[in-house]
Order: C-alpha cells, then structure tokens, then sequence
C-alpha cells in the first residue's frame, strides 16, 4: 500500500463519517420532537421498548443518539430505568440498517454515480433553506457523502492486496485477535457504523475472508461499548448515565462473547440466508451475519430484562434520584423538549418545598427555612446552559420565558425563608392567613404525582387568598400606627406585627406567582 492508495482509504473513511453525521443531524432535525415524543409515548412494557429502540436507531442512523437520548428521558423522569434497558438493547439490532444499506446501495445498486449530485442539492439546500426544508438538505447531502466516501474506500482497498492470515494466523485464535482489530477500529472511529463500512469494503475488495470478517464485526459490536462509556462521561457522569452506560457495556460484551462462541453456526446461517441473492462477494451475507449475530443478542436478554435493570441499578450504587440531581448537561442531547420537561420537574421539585415552608408559616408555626443547598442556582445554571438552537424557539419559547419566571420566585421565597418571622408573642393573625394555608396545602396535596392535573379551583384559591392577606395588611397596618400613634401599643410592637405581616403578604405572594408560573408551564 502506497501513500496515495493510504490518502484514498483516509478521505473515503472521512466522507462517510462525515456523510453519517450530516444523515443522523438532518433525519433528527427533520422529525423534530416526534421521534421523542412518540418514544415517551409509545414505550410501555419490554417489546415495545425494544421494537421502539431499533425503529428509532434505524431512522436517525446513530446509536449514540439513541443512547443520549434515552440517558435524557431517564433523567427527565420521563421513562424507567427498566425501560430504557429495552430501548437500549433494541438501539444496537437498529444499528444493523447501516451494513445492509451499504451491502445494497454501496454493491449493487451502485448509487455512488448519483452520489454527487446528491451533494450539491442537499448542501445548497442546507445553506439556504430553514425547516424541515433545510433538515431535508442535510439528508441528502449526508446519503451523497456516505456513497462518495465508500467509493473512495473501494479504490483505496481496490489496489491492496493484503493476506491476512499471514499477520494472524488462521483458527480461533486469529478470529479473536480480529475481533479485538474491530474494537479498535470502532473506538478510533467512533462510529460502528463506519468500521462496518470499512470491514465490507475489505471484503469485497477480497482483502479479508467472510470469516474473518465476521469477527471483525462482533469486535466493532463490543467497541461500541467503550463509545458508549465516553458519551457518559461527556455527559456528566450522573447517575443514569453511568447506569446506561454500565448496562451497555454489560450488554455488549455479553453479546460479543456470545457471538465469537457461536460464530461458526450465525455464519452458516448468514450464507444460508441470502443464499437465494446474488451474493458473488459475501457482503449481503455480511450484513445478514450482523442483523442475525445482535438479534440472538436481543433475543437472550430479552426475558431477563427486569432483572438486568435491577442488577445494573444495584451493581451503580445509589445516588441522588431527585429531579434537580437529575439536570444533566446529556439532557440537551436528548432534546429542548425533554430538557425544559426536566427542568420544569426539578423546578416543581424545590417549589414544594418551599411553598410548604411557606404554608406552615402561614398556619403560625415557626419553622425554620428548607435544608440551604444549591438547588435553585443548579436549576439557573441549566437554565443558562441550555443551547436555544436544540430548543426550537418557536415550540417552547413560551415555557423557558414562564420558567425563568418561576426560578425568579423561587429565589425571592428562599431569601424570605431564611429571613424567618418574627410572631409577636400577643398577636392574633387575620382570617386570611389560615386561608392561605389552606389553599397551599391543597396545591401540595394535588401537585404530589407530577403527572397529574390539578384542579383548577385550587389556583383560584390561592389567588384569592393572596389577595385578601394584601388587603388584610393594608387595613391591619392603619390599625397598628393609629394604635402606635395613641400609644396603645409601643413601636416596636407595631413594626414586629408589620414586618410580621408583611413578610406573610409577600411570601403568599410568590408562592402564589410561583405556583401559576409552574402550572403555565406545565401547559406550554
């Protein structure tokens, strides 16, 4: 192998790298949040998250994505842990659309002539156009590329001839050491999806042996693992990070050793599957040896997926499962949606706690303020974080604006529970106070399971409440300086009933902004 055919194998490995990021990024840009939404929705028991996860994988073409995606609605409280073991595990058989559509397109239809111009189009579209219309671009120019950057492989591999058995032998102990070429070739890749590209190009060129490429895929399976291990530490190393990628990891080394076990008869299986194709070059029993290798994969954890999920989560240790110790910076990979559903939990999560600081008060007892940790300024700095290109303004600008409304009232709260109330000792509180109480308490109540819709008369009471402790204020505080002024009462007794109130009226006050921000948000 010369420097040129080297340069030739280098630019084609780009081209398709760079053809599957612009695939996957215009395919997610073009479904939008549907894809997530429809994951949320659709996900519901084992089958469905495994049918689910290979569907999605299949049509955003990236594993990694899936991965994100499903550590994103983990954190976000929107589906188990149980359940994203399924979509997991159905993501790595989604992934074997990548070989079969390289096997076809790339071998038989020769589509690299079309290739070019697929290029054009989809960058000039990329460039000028906004929507769907621009995503669709991306896919285009992204297919073009993958097909340009595979013809460029195949002259590479074309003018190589390489004897593989003389640098590894033959037998089993050769298969594994090309297995462990297919781990490597995924980590310095960081795509499976390209190292398989890659394998079948060699075999095609008669560079490697069915077999050996073969073992080379189980190897590129198992390299996903280590990408997988990256992508969580990239992501915060959280608690459902680290559990997606652990259980990954598990999954796919399982798997892999599973398929060097019985490498010998998922080949012959492959060969007879297409054995009715023209399959001259053995790359279409290549991509069959692939979907069939994670299938018996997927089929051997599948009725153990409740007990995986529990031996990963007691293998990870415990954490903090709490919404705000869920805002990871791998919720914004997951999307705007998911991240801001995130945030608005976490957000829930302290409001309670300290609107019922709040309605303790209110009732006369003198607790002291919420536990002070970092949880609002988390919350903010989230906020902050967030990229406004992953939030589609238009669709969820409304929420972020009522959000920060609510992280707003949330700071004023806190700065009054730790000021604390001073009851004076012969005080008799206005009826309102016990009202407000009240219809905190109803919203504390109703607001337990997030998932629920509070009434709306609950809102209607606190509103109601908020407004008559500002008029009882009013009326008490010219009662209170008549009194001062006619020495009835000394002054520092009236200023303790005033700042006592006071500090009452403005607490009812941003509980009640707080609780409309959260239930706006909810609905936005």
């Amino acid at each position: 192998m010369d420097a040129s055919d080297f340069t030739t194998i280098l630019g084609g490995l780009g081209l398709f790298l760079l053809g599957i990021h612009h695939l996957t990024d215009g395919l997610k840009g073009f479904a939008g949040d549907s894809l997530r939404r429809a994951l949320q929705t659709l996900v519901r028991g084992r089958l469905s998250a495994v049918l689910f996860g290979a569907a999605f994988t299949a049509l955003i073409q990236s594993s990694s994505a899936t991965v994100l995606t499903v550590i994103g609605f983990v954190s976000a409280g929107l589906m188990s842990f149980s359940q994203a073991i399924g979509v997991l595990i159905g993501a790595t058989f989604g992934t074997t659309t990548t070989p079969w559509m390289v096997a076809f397109f790339g071998f038989r239809v020769q589509i690299s002539s079309f290739a070019m111009p697929l290029v054009g189009v989809g960058a000039f579209l990329w460039l000028i156009a906004k929507g769907r219309l621009r995503a669709g671009g991306a896919i285009l120019a992204g297919f073009g590329l993958i097909f340009v950057g595979l013809d460029y492989l195949q002259r590479g591999m074309g003018n190589i001839s390489w004897n593989i058995d003389s640098f590894v032998g033959d037998g089993w102990f050769a298969y594994w050491l090309l297995a462990g070429l297919g781990v490597v070739m995924t980590v310095v890749m960081q795509s499976s999806s390209a190292a398989a590209a890659a394998t079948l190009v060699a075999l095609h060129a008669g560079s490697l042996s069915f077999h050996q490429a073969c073992a080379m895929i189980v190897g590129q399976s198992i390299g996903t693992a280590a990408t997988s291990a990256a992508l969580g530490a990239a992501g915060g190393g959280g608690l459902a990070v680290r559990r997606a990628a652990l259980a990954h990891i598990i999954f796919s080394l399982a798997v892999g050793l599973l398929g060097m076990i019985l490498l010998k008869p998922i080949t012959n299986a492959a060969t007879w599957a297409v054995s009715s194709l023209d399959d001259y070059d053995g790359v279409l029993a290549l991509a069959a040896f692939s979907s069939l290798f994670k299938l018996m994969g997927v089929v051997v954890f599948f009725p153990w997926l409740n007990a995986f999920a529990r031996f990963i989560e007691r293998l990870s240790g415990a954490g903090a499962d709490t919404a705000v110790a869920r805002l990871e910076p791998a919720l914004s990979e997951a999307g705007g949606a998911v991240a801001l559903e995130a945030a608005w939990r976490a957000t829930l999560e302290v409001a309670r706690r300290e609107v019922d600081t709040v309605s303790r008060r209110l009732a006369g007892e003198n607790v002291a303020a919420p536990p002070s940790d970092d949880a609002i300024a988390r919350i903010d700095r989230f906020l902050e974080t967030l990229s406004l290109e992953t939030l589609d303004l238009g669709a969820t600008e409304a929420r972020l604006v009522r959000l920060c409304h609510a992280v707003d009232h949330l700071k004023r709260l806190d700065e009054l529970s730790k000021a604390g109330v001073a009851f004076p000792a012969d005080w008799t509180p206005p009826p309102s106070l016990l009202a407000g109480a009240t219809a905190l308490n109803a919203w504390l109540s109703a607001s337990a399971d997030a998932s629920h819709a509070i009434p709306a008369d609950v809102y209607d009471q606190i509103a109601s409440a908020s407004a008559h402790l500002s008029a009882d204020r009013k009326t008490s505080r010219e009662s209170v300086l008549e009194s001062v002024a006619m020495q009835q009462m000394t002054v520092s007794a009236g200023d303790g009933r005033l700042e006592a109130l006071l500090s009452l009226d403005r607490a009812l006050y941003h509980s009640w902004r707080l609780i409309e921000s959260i239930r706006i948000a909810a609905q936005t």
